[in-house]
C-alpha cells in the first residue's frame, strides 16, 4: 500500500481522495445515498492541531478494530473567521499525506444524508 493517495477537488466543493488501485465500486459506495458508516468522529470546534491528533487516533483505532467505513465530521466552516472553514482542507491533507494515509483506501465528501460538504466518508484498508 505504498502508493500515494491522489486528491481531486471539484468546483462544487466535492473532494475525492483515492489510490490508483482503488476499485470503482468502492468509490461508488462512498457517494451512495444509502451508505452506512460503522463509526464517526465529530471534529466540530476542534483546532487544527486537536483535529489532527483526533484523526490520527480515530483512523488508527478504527482500522485496527476492522472497521471499514467511517465518517469524519468537519463542519462547513459557517462559524469560522470569514465563513470559510480550514478544518476540511487540513483533514484532507492528513488523510492523503499524513500518517493516517497508510490506513486509507479512499475518501470523498459525504453523501447528503451523512453531512454532505461538512463531512468526509472514508473507506479504510482492511486490517493488515
Amino acid at each position: 500500500l505504498g502508493e500515494p493517495l491522489v486528491v481531486q477537488r471539484e468546483g462544487n466543493g466535492i473532494v475525492l481522495g483515492k489510490r490508483r488501485s482503488t476499485h470503482s465500486s468502492i468509490l461508488d459506495n462512498l457517494e451512495d445515498p444509502k451508505l452506512e458508516v460503522q463509526a464517526e468522529c465529530d471534529l466540530h470546534g476542534h483546532t487544527v492541531r486537536e483535529a489532527e491528533r483526533e484523526v490520527h487516533r480515530f483512523v488508527r483505532e478504527s482500522q485496527q478494530n476492522g472497521t471499514r467505513w467511517v465518517l469524519l465530521i468537519v463542519g462547513k466552516g459557517l462559524h469560522s473567521q470569514g465563513g470559510k472553514g480550514t478544518l476540511k482542507s487540513h483533514v484532507v491533507d492528513i488523510l492523503s499525506k499524513g500518517t493516517p494515509a497508510r490506513f486509507v483506501l479512499a475518501f470523498r465528501t459525504a453523501p447528503r444524508h451523512l453531512g454532505g460538504l461538512g463531512a468526509l466518508a472514508v473507506r479504510l484498508v482492511d486490517r493488515l
